[in-house]
């Protein structure tokens, strides 16, 4: 009998929150849990810089949240006082004040950069295990399934580009010192090309999916490129498309760069990720 009412005691904290018990009030560190928590229609209590999310996330966010400051050094004070029932913190953001943060709250800890394996993968593991602690699963499901349905449509518009390489870049370093953030095979970003039926453009992983390279670099693409950027960028990236340089590269000459409209996020999650496999597919299709 002891050892049956063990096992039922342990079977119950396995069981996801149902929505009468599931928290109410969740603070968000990463920008990511702000975008899923919308889509899977709750509002956050709190969130970290959320000025940075309206400059770089397309996805759209509830609104009133109170500011915790930073995403690397958020307030423990602010927190606090915001008496929270759940706070979700990318690992690599909570190395720090894990243990103060548990004292406030009860916290999920996301791992969306995994050290093997697919980040797209843990992006939906990350959003499975979201929709679980706050009792919406199957409102979660049918997000994903949005996604699915998604990435089957842009894969579609691309058919006569199935098995073409395509390598994802965005720009990196200063205006006076260019670089190129080229997104590496385990990135979000390449298995959503993979995903529509395309090849990956750029070789290698990378602990958080690219790799910062200089402008040269570009002359190993053979395929596409499409530069990934928000419009705070225009200048800079104008500044390097303008050079000698940049001109001389075969993809350039084969006028096979593309750019994506818009200002579009590669670390978020189902929401971000069909707003670029959309966008790259509509500029691919062009």
């Amino acid at each position: 009998m002891k050892t049956l009412l063990i096992a039922l005691c342990a079977a119950l904290l396995a069981v996801p929150a149902t929505a009468s018990a599931a928290p109410k009030r969740v603070i968000a560190i990463e920008w990511d849990t702000v975008e899923n928590l919308h889509m899977l229609g709750m509002r956050p209590v709190g969130a970290a810089d959320m000025k940075g999310y309206d400059t770089w996330v397309a996805a759209p966010r509830p609104k009133g949240m109170r500011d915790v400051g930073s995403r690397q050094s958020p307030s423990i004070e602010r927190i606090a006082a915001l008496k929270p029932d759940l706070i979700v913190v990318p690992d690599y953001r909570s190395t720090k004040n894990l243990k103060q943060l548990k004292r406030i709250a009860p916290v999920l800890v996301t791992h969306p950069y995994p050290s093997s394996g697919s980040q797209f993968n843990a992006m939906v593991t990350d959003f499975r295990r979201l929709a679980a602690a706050v009792g919406r699963k199957d409102r979660g499901e049918r997000v994903l399934q949005d996604l699915s349905n998604s990435l089957a449509r842009a894969k579609s518009k691309l058919r006569s580009k199935a098995g073409q390489r395509v390598a994802i870049a965005t720009p990196g370093g200063t205006s006076s010192a260019p670089a190129i953030r080229m997104f590496s095979q385990n990135s979000q970003t390449a298995d959503v090309v993979r995903r529509l039926g395309l090849k990956d453009g750029w070789t290698g992983n990378a602990r958080y999916g690219f790799a910062t390279v200089g402008l040269e670099a570009l002359s190993r693409v053979n395929g596409w490129v499409a530069f990934v950027y928000p419009p705070q960028f225009e200048r800079q990236v104008s500044g390097i498309t303008k050079t000698s340089a940049y001109k001389r590269l075969p993809v350039v000459k084969a006028k096979r760069v593309r750019t994506l409209g818009g200002t579009t996020w590669l670390f978020g999650g189902p929401r971000s990720t069909m707003l670029f496999a959309d966008r790259l597919a509509a500029s691919l299709s062009r």
